[in-house]
Order: structure tokens, then C-alpha cells, then sequence
């Protein structure tokens, strides 16, 4: 019996891989689906979730730089359903405050960790190799940028001033700080065919003929409230929605179900509560399942960007400029001085989010549906 061959993309260590549960193939070099990965990557992005998901979109930069690489993703056990089915990730570590068990023996070609937080930079710290390219620790035990590309990124994170006045994308920074071609891909996120056809099912309960589903996506979880808008404006809107015909669902978690509830007795059951305790892959089919998606800076916002669900995405504390739609919707912000001032409160009267009108968020929506396909028929859509 021949040695199993370690270095192949399929090799799992101790169960059989997905060519021998289809083929039943042995482990050896004369096996058909040998693939044999010769660099070794570690990327490390940890969170938040919508982060998580939108650094999906330097994967494939990532894979041009090492073509052939085997990627291994190290991240927050949460965010692992946004990962685990993307082809250009090969393995998802899970981090909870330990360092994983096979970073601790392993040896990467590069690892790669776009992200100034501590927990993060420890964890590329601890990695055994080479090369590590973005952001680690410095002798004192603080993270700090290993590149000129990571610097201007760090200095951001560092002054206000320089976060109002950013005007490049998240993921523009990113290429810069590990030091990879600015390609502009949009965020991936694969779904499995449950939740697809979940979706349609959806769509054929709810939607009616010639009209379109609008999802509002009515939160912002628990730490930034003035991400939310209005509930007023969510209920003039879902008013206005209704009588032109078309049907609005209320999406959000667990801290918007309390104010879910309230948008439906306030509309009269004109609006469609999608739950509030939904998994993360059910949460993306409902999402899914819209024609035009009104939300904040969100993970539900990266989720229909990714799922190519045009969005109407409402800004006030955090960087519109740093969000890339990817010509799949729109982003609306006010005309004030004080916006990007990433504060958790504010007395200013109207604050940021109030003064954002129903009139231009209706314009919006009725925009991004004139320009987009009206059913999941679309290959696109329905990737």
C-alpha cells in the first residue's frame, strides 16, 4: 500500500476525500483528482462577519499572486458558513481564543493578515513562517503594519480625521496591504441548493404578478443604532410599496424582532416578517429571494451584494466611500458636515439617519428595480 499522498488539495487526514466518497479512488499519485498544492497560504480575517464576507473578494487576486496555492482561512466560528463552500478556500480553521491546534505545527509559504487587530495579529504572529504580509506584532507585543502597503490602512485606524477623509474602498486598502493587484472582484458567497430552492419556493409563495419583492433589512445589531433608519420612514415606505403594487418583507436578527414586530402592527400586515432567528445561509436565501434590498451598513448588505441582490444601502456614521457596490445598487447618505463619525451617540437634531428622506429612498428602490431583472430566472441572480 502506497504512502497517502499529504499534499493534495483533497487530502482530509482522517477521513476519506470527496474524489474516493464519489469514485472510490485511492490515495496515491496515480489517482485522477491528484492535485498536488505546492505553495501553502494562511489568511487570517476573524471578523466582523460583513468582513469577513467582503474580504472574499481578494481571493482571487490572492490566487493570481500564488497561482495553485492551497488557501487555509483561519476565522470566528460564526463566520464559517460564509467560507465553507467557496472554491478558492481549501480549508476554514475556526479561532475562539486559542490558537488552533494545526497552526501550532504547520509551516505556510506566506501568511497573509489584512487586519490590525490584536487577536489577528497574534495569530499571524504565532504561524510558523517565512513570510507574513500585512499586519503583526513588534516586539512590545503591539500590532503593527509589515509593509508600506499596510501603513496607510493603519494610519486610518488611527485618526479620525484621515477615516472622514478616506475616499478608496475597503477592498482597494486591502490590495494594498497584502501587496496583491487591485482587480476590483466583487465579495463571493455560494450557496447550497437547499437554501436555493428555499428561495424559490419563496418567491413563488409571495411574489405576485408584475410586482416585486422589496426586503428591508431593518437593523444594524446591537452596537450601532444610527445605522439604523427611521421606524416612521420604514413605515411610510412600506405604505408606499404596498399601494404601488408591490410586496415588502421585514429581514433582521434577533435584536430586531422586537421592532419587526412593530413595523407589521404599524403597516397593518402590509409587510411580511421573515423571522428573526434564521441561520446565516437561510438569512442569505431570504435575501436572496428580493428583487431590491433597502439596508444599512450591514452584513445583509455584503450578503446581497455578494448574491448580486441590487441594495439601497442608507449611510450616516460609517464610510459610504469605503463600501464598493459593484454596480449592484446604490448608497444614500445626507448632505451633512458630522457624517463618517463612527460615534456610538449623537444628540445632533435631525441625527444623520432622520435626515434621510422617504422620498429618496423610494426614488432608489424604484430605481434599482427599473434596472433589474424581476425573477431568479436570471443565471446571474441565480448563481
Amino acid at each position: 500500500m502506497s504512502p497517502p499522498q499529504t499534499d493534495c488539495r483533497h487530502y482530509q487526514g482522517d477521513r476519506p476525500c470527496a474524489p474516493h466518497k464519489a469514485e472510490g479512488v485511492a490515495c496515491e499519485a496515480s489517482c485522477p483528482h491528484y492535485d498536488p498544492a505546492g505553495t501553502r497560504l494562511l489568511l487570517v480575517k476573524l471578523a466582523a462577519m460583513g468582513d469577513v464576507l467582503r474580504t472574499t473578494s481578494l481571493l482571487p487576486a490572492i490566487h493570481a499572486r500564488w497561482p495553485g496555492a492551497h488557501l487555509t482561512w483561519v476565522t470566528a466560528p460564526n463566520a464559517v458558513p460564509l467560507l465553507k463552500a467557496n472554491p478558492l478556500v481549501d480549508r476554514v480553521l475556526t479561532y475562539s481564543g486559542a490558537l488552533p491546534l494545526a497552526l501550532a505545527t504547520e509551516r505556510f509559504d506566506a501568511v497573509l493578515n489584512p487586519d490590525a487587530d490584536p487577536e489577528a495579529a497574534a495569530l499571524a504572529h504565532a504561524a510558523r513562517t517565512e513570510l507574513r504580509v500585512g499586519f503583526g506584532f513588534d516586539e512590545r507585543g503591539a500590532s503593527v503594519p509589515l509593509s508600506p502597503g499596510a501603513e496607510s490602512w493603519h494610519a486610518m485606524g488611527l485618526d479620525d480625521a484621515l477615516k472622514k477623509a478616506n475616499r478608496r474602498s475597503y477592498q482597494s486598502h486591502m490590495c494594498d496591504v497584502l501587496e496583491i493587484e487591485n482587480r476590483r472582484d466583487p465579495p463571493q458567497l455560494v450557496l447550497p441548493e437547499r437554501v436555493l430552492a428555499a428561495s424559490r419556493a419563496r418567491r413563488e409563495q409571495l411574489a405576485r404578478p408584475g410586482a416585486s419583492l422589496v426586503g428591508l433589512n431593518t437593523g444594524a445589531g446591537g452596537r450601532w443604532r444610527f445605522k439604523r433608519w427611521t421606524e416612521d420612514g420604514y413605515v411610510e415606505l412600506i405604505e408606499r410599496l404596498h399601494a404601488a403594487g408591490h410586496r415588502v418583507l421585514l429581514l433582521g436578527g434577533p435584536e430586531e424582532r422586537e421592532r419587526n414586530a412593530r413595523l407589521v402592527a404599524a403597516s397593518k400586515g402590509r409587510a411580511v416578517d421573515t423571522g428573526c432567528d434564521n441561520s446565516i445561509e437561510d438569512f442569505a436565501g431570504i435575501v436572496q429571494s428580493c428583487d431590491a434590498l433597502v439596508v444599512g451598513d450591514t452584513l445583509a448588505m455584503h450578503i446581497a451584494i455578494a448574491r448580486r441582490v441590487p441594495v439601497v444601502v442608507l449611510f450616516g456614521p460609517t464610510s459610504l466611500h469605503e463600501i464598493d457596490v459593484f454596480e449592484r445598487g446604490e448608497r444614500l447618505a445626507p448632505e451633512l458636515d458630522c457624517l463618517v463619525c463612527y460615534l456610538m451617540d449623537c444628540d445632533k437634531q435631525p441625527n444623520c439617519m432622520e435626515s434621510l428622506s422617504v422620498d429618496q429612498v423610494e426614488a432608489a428602490v424604484l430605481r434599482q428595480l427599473d434596472a433589474a431583472p424581476q425573477t431568479l430566472a436570471d443565471p446571474e441572480r441565480a448563481r
